[in-house]
């Protein structure tokens, strides 16, 4: 299916009436009359121009702004203020983090939300469709892409992805602005190297600790996410020393992934992994007291068998049609913990 068009590329909004067809019974005799003013009702559009780059680039900043004014409401009210404007990926984490209280990962703090600049819209006038925008987080100086998809014409836009990019990374050209960018199902992978939903898996099995003695082919994990993880996970076996052990396992969520072709026959894939840290007590071991931060999401102070850690990873990776798979930005939230 097709979605995006680049930067600046929109076209106007049909809005469609959706009813479904009446049928009249009659009764009697050969009562063929007609209803004066009664008429089948229209059936749904299934195609309509797209957006103009003025009406794109609107919804995108009333979105952004939506999401703002939603991110910290909690319990059940703040789930349904997030689902008017969330979807897939981006609401499993809006919910997971505001369930735990935490600060949002985007511009919920910032008193006025940073203006969009769409990227690339759908190609063709059916749906799905979906637009793709940038925004720059001032204080951080992170360049967060945001992917905004209707399923229907009925449907409102919401924001299904947003990440934010690693320094220096880039998004390759996504086609004219004429023609938009079309949508890549996350199983096909025809002309690439691994499919969309076949590279996030790969991503995530490259970045276990310890790693891998047979790196999967076609992907790498060289990047400043991979770095970091990588370094983290060092520092946290060398501190546990004899005393524990340390296991980092990461799995792909495949349902949310949303994949557009870029100009060059690649594509560009939104998609989120789960990692699973677990610190198991070695034998020469009592217990091990957890800190303030582990401890307050397990909710207890020391362990005697194992400690488990869930984090999501919201990630943007690039296949191409050759070469490895790269990411150009990723981030982590952790979500919950158990412990025993």
């Amino acid at each position: 299916m097709s979605r995006p068009t680049p930067r600046h590329t929109a076209r106007r909004t049909v809005v469609a009436a959706v009813a479904g067809a009446l049928a009249l019974a009659t009764a009697g005799c050969g009562a063929t009359d007609a209803l004066v003013g009664l008429h089948p009702a229209p059936a749904e559009a299934s195609a309509a121009a797209p957006l103009d780059a003025e009406g794109a680039t609107g919804i995108a900043a009333r979105l952004l702004a939506a999401e703002r004014a939603v991110a910290g409401v909690p319990g059940a009210k703040g789930d349904t203020a997030r689902a008017a404007v969330l979807r897939g990926d981006a609401l499993l984490l809006a919910n997971a983090v505001a369930a735990r209280g935490q600060a949002v990962a985007t511009t919920a703090e910032l008193s006025k939300a940073p203006e969009p600049t769409v990227l690339a819209q759908s190609r063709g006038r059916g749906w799905p469709r979906a637009i793709l925008a940038t925004t720059l987080d001032p204080t951080t100086s992170t360049q967060v892409l945001h992917v905004m998809v209707s399923l229907t014409p009925t449907d409102p836009f919401r924001i299904a992805s947003s990440v934010g990019m690693f320094g220096g990374a880039e998004l390759p050209a996504l086609g004219s602005e004429q023609a938009g960018a079309p949508f890549v199902e996350a199983s096909d992978g025809t002309g690439l190297v691994l499919s969309p939903e076949k590279a996030l898996a790969a991503y995530a099995a490259a970045l276990a600790r310890p790693a891998p003695s047979k790196p999967p082919a076609s992907v790498s994990v060289d990047d400043a996410f991979g770095a970091a993880l990588a370094a983290s996970a060092a520092r946290q076996s060398k501190a546990l020393g004899t005393l524990a052990s340390l296991r980092q396992r990461h799995v792909a969520i495949p349902k949310g992934t949303v994949a557009f072709r870029l100009a060059d026959g690649g594509v560009v894939a939104f998609g989120l992994l789960q990692r699973t840290d677990t610190i198991a007590v070695r034998a020469g071991a009592k217990e091990l007291v957890l800190p303030r931060r582990y401890a307050e999401l397990v909710g207890k102070t020391k362990v005697t068998t194992s400690v488990s850690l869930k984090s999501l990873e919201p990630v943007v990776l690039i296949v191409p049609t050759e070469g490895d798979v790269t990411a150009i930005g990723a981030s982590e939230i952790l979500v919950s913990g158990t412990g025993r």
